[in-house]
């Protein structure tokens, strides 16, 4: 009994406790507030600093978009700066976006993501004190004046002399204003017209105006334009808003317009338009479209500048001609073909120049010119082709967009066993090599009838027949290559030669069962050598292409629909 009555009062004190946890309140989360962010101007850069109530953790970041946004997440922090949209405007960085994820308890979680106008580098430090954190935004431009040592106060207070003058008279209104407060200036033409005007508290702007004699109706929408104002009339009353809608208010008084892209993508028409405006832009790119919430006199001059921007890349048709010749003879009669007919320059013996590079490890000659082709320099070719003392490799006519290159490839894909070390260990693998001739052309034009051409033509072939590799057991390929860059008029054609090769093939031969024969087998086998030397010439002739996709001279545009076997239809 006394044994029993010990072990309940042991068991008292314990559920004693347990009652007193159970009527305890839960414990409320903790967390900091979000108190202000500030933005710095540097010379490369900017620098944005969060700072809090309290200890302010900073859960993870990320780089998204290029590069072009990084987010911030602090996973114990409530946002109490009472903005979630920060128009920044100091390059690189366009505005700063705060939201609560749909799930955080209490409201307690925000995600802070810095869009900037261009891939950027972003660098972030805690305080010493842990109560904010430092983000350094880091830009490819160094901005002048930036980080000099202040005016006097002289200076100073004399740039902040302010001046403003409002008159109206005959139902006209004139305005003075030199670094005056907006809301102030928008004020003073209420008072002096009677005009009922209702301006949102974030209107916030430094105003420099010289208006005269215009109608209140001209003189309000003016200043709206001019400051990216939102403006509208209900009832008789004009209503201001900031142009870029952060609040329920200023969205009403604002536009969303989409402006599709036909030849331009988004991404880039958006990144052509000044970097201010970045606050306004959203790009689809599902639908390769611009999209802009703004006031809608911003919305009007920002559609005609993606219209100016969104034009359509030249096209540019490239007539290419890949020629081997089998003797140096016949290079030099077909150049001196595609030279007599030239209308370059020429040296002082008349004969026109040529621009030549060599190789000191090898001796190897490259050259290239540049002129007009006879009109029967296919036919000769064709005739040298027919006396197998030429060869056609590749004959291709493309269209390619400006700035863009072709590539061309005629020949056949062989496969050589590469063997490497992996995990220390010997594995083999089949690669595959490109052999025959290949033709890169890139053509930049910026109108006036010229091109820029860079050219990377290569011919890889197998330099002797019976000669394999003792590794692979494959034939050995060569590789003959040479590019260039020139500018071209119109019409005009490049030729680059200097591609030479020498292949030798080895012929074995015997009479068999006598040709295995020790001793005397010597007598009845035979062998022969046999070497080919070959170059090879690249043409190339770019027209550029009208919007329509045709040839500006309807003449050319027969022959060379006449050359590839398409003549054209009359009823075109």
């Amino acid at each position: 009994m006394a044994s029993t009555a010990c072990r309940l009062l042991r068991c008292i004190p314990a559920a004693v406790m347990v009652m007193l946890l159970a009527a305890m309140p839960a414990a409320a989360r903790v967390y900091c507030n979000i108190t202000e962010i500030d933005v710095k101007q540097l010379r490369n850069g900017v620098q944005i600093t969060v700072k809090s109530d309290g200890i302010l953790n900073l859960h993870y970041t990320s780089q998204q978009e290029e590069g072009r946004r990084y987010e911030l997440h602090f996973h114990g922090a409530r946002n109490a700066t009472g903005k979630n949209f920060i128009d920044v405007s100091k390059f690189p960085v366009s505005h700063i976006e705060l939201t609560t994820p749909q799930d955080a308890e209490e409201g307690v979680g925000v995600e802070m993501a810095i869009v900037m106008v261009e891939a950027s580098s972003v660098r972030t430090n805690s305080s010493s004190d842990r109560q904010s954190y430092i983000i350094t935004v880091r830009s490819s431009r160094t901005l002048e004046g930036v980080g000099e040592e202040e005016a006097s106060e002289e200076e100073e207070a004399e740039k902040k002399e302010t001046e403003l003058s409002v008159s109206y008279e005959d139902g006209l209104v004139s305005v003075l204003a030199v670094k005056a407060d907006l809301q102030e200036v928008l004020g003073e033409i209420a008072s002096e017209s009677g005009t009922n005007l209702a301006v949102d508290d974030a209107v916030e702007a430094e105003a420099n105006l010289h208006l005269a004699e215009m109608t209140v109706d001209g003189m309000l929408r003016a200043i709206a334009s001019a400051y990216g104002l939102a403006l509208s009339e209900v009832e008789g009353v004009y209503m201001f808003s900031r142009g870029v809608p952060q609040d329920l208010a200023a969205y009403r008084l604002s536009g969303t317009t989409s402006f599709p892209m036909r030849y331009t993508r988004a991404k880039d028409a958006s990144g052509l338009l000044p970097t201010f405006l970045y606050s306004y832009l959203h790009v689809n790119e599902e639908q390769n479209a611009v999209v802009v919430t703004a006031p809608q006199q911003m919305l009007d001059k920002i559609e005609a500048d993606l219209r100016a921007v969104d034009v359509a890349p030249p096209q540019i048709l490239i007539e290419a001609m890949a020629v081997e010749f089998g003797s140096t003879d016949d290079l030099d009669a077909v150049t001196q073909l595609f030279r007599g007919d030239l209308t370059g320059e020429t040296n002082e013996e008349g004969e026109p120049e040529f621009s030549a590079t060599s190789d000191s490890r090898t001796g190897q000659l490259s050259y290239s010119n540049i002129g007009e082709l006879p009109d029967d320099f296919e036919a000769r070719i064709r005739v040298l082709e027919t006396e197998q003392r030429a060869q056609i490799r590749a004959a291709p006519r493309m269209a390619v967009m400006n700035g863009h290159h072709a590539d061309v490839f005629i020949g056949v894909r062989r496969f050589i066993i590469v063997e490497y070390i992996s995990y220390g260990q010997s594995v083999e693998k089949i690669q595959g090599v490109d052999v025959g001739v290949k033709l890169r052309v890139t053509p930049l034009t910026g109108g006036g009838g010229e091109i820029t051409l860079n050219i990377d033509p290569e011919s890889t072939e197998v330099s002797n027949i019976s000669e394999v590799d003792p590794e692979t057991g494959l034939p050995v390929l060569r590789t003959r290559q040479a590019g260039t860059t020139v500018r071209l008029k119109d019409g005009e054609t490049l030729m680059i030669g200097g591609l030479s090769q020498q292949q030798v093939e080895d012929r074995k031969t015997k009479i068999p069962v006598l040709g295995d024969i020790p001793l005397i087998g010597g007598l009845f086998r035979s062998r022969s050598r046999s070497v080919v030397n070959s170059e090879l010439a690249i043409f190339v002739t770019p027209h550029i292409l009208t919007p329509e996709g045709r040839l500006a001279d309807e003449e050319e545009e027969q022959r060379i629909r006449e050359r590839f076997l398409a003549p054209m239809d009359p009823a075109q």
